[in-house]
């Protein structure tokens, strides 16, 4: 019995591919002091062609008193038949200054840098700013909203070599409700209009269930839609995975 469960906790279900829009919020951690983890991954598949990956990530927070630094690196490189190569990931360093300790207002400052070959992202560079704004904040329901503004630099590996310079919109909203002791929700909503043009803009939300079926089994469902109005020439603006899994708590 518990060898199947053992299994069952690492069965997944995932479509989907490497978000435009990184999700910072929910690798946010509530705890004090340094919290750091490290993966590297190399993997070798053969099943008529030969897969090799490669996948580097790094989270990185340190929180002291009212300031917090948040450090993000993810690198996947995937290579088809020694000849197709696939290469993503970003790297995104923030600062968070609360105003007064546990006050409702958090100041952000941000920088990133990312690239996706299989979206003709040959890169995109940002930085940018603003206030977060605790809404609401109890023990069992959270809400959070940051209306912040960024500059971005992005060149593509389209037909025209498209560089482009603007500045966004980038706000996104944090919902997390403890229905009860077995069942948590949580939903992540980022909206990102170019000033100049409200119709060129990005969406990406994920929405996530939790449930404790007892203290040794849980269950766990989410999907992420990531839409872009404006993608590369022949890039799909529509983006999304849906993955389920059982986890075991040993």
């Amino acid at each position: 019995m518990k060898k199947a469960l053992f299994f069952l906790a690492f069965i997944s279900f995932n479509l989907g591919t490497f978000s435009q829009i990184v999700n910072i919020e929910k690798k946010r951690k509530n705890v004090k002091g340094f919290q750091a983890s490290i993966g590297l991954d190399f993997n070798i598949k053969d099943n008529g062609k030969q897969i090799i990956e490669l996948k580097n990530s790094a989270d990185v927070q340190y929180s002291y008193k009212a300031h917090t630094l948040i450090f993000l690196n993810n690198i996947k490189i995937l290579n088809i038949d020694k000849g197709s190569f696939v290469n993503n990931g970003f790297q995104h360093l923030r600062y968070n200054y609360t105003v007064k300790d546990s006050s409702f207002i958090t100041l952000e400052a941000f920088g990133q840098y990312q690239y996706n070959e299989q979206k003709l992202l040959t890169k995109r560079v940002l930085a940018g700013g603003g206030p977060r704004i605790a809404v609401s904040r109890k023990k069992n329901f959270s809400f959070y909203f940051a209306p912040l503004a960024m500059f971005e630099h992005e060149l593509l590996s389209d037909s025209l070599n498209t560089e482009t310079k603007y500045m966004r919109l980038d706000s996104y909203t944090n919902l997390y409700f403890n229905i009860s002791d077995f069942v948590r929700f949580n939903h992540i909503l980022y909206y990102q209009p170019r000033f100049t043009d409200f119709a060129d803009y990005r969406i990406s939300t994920e929405a996530g269930l939790n449930f404790n079926i007892n203290k040794h089994l849980a269950y766990k469902v989410s999907f992420a839609f990531d839409y872009d109005n404006q993608p590369p020439e022949n890039v799909q603006n529509t983006f999304w995975y849906f993955n389920n899994k059982l986890i075991l708590k040993l």
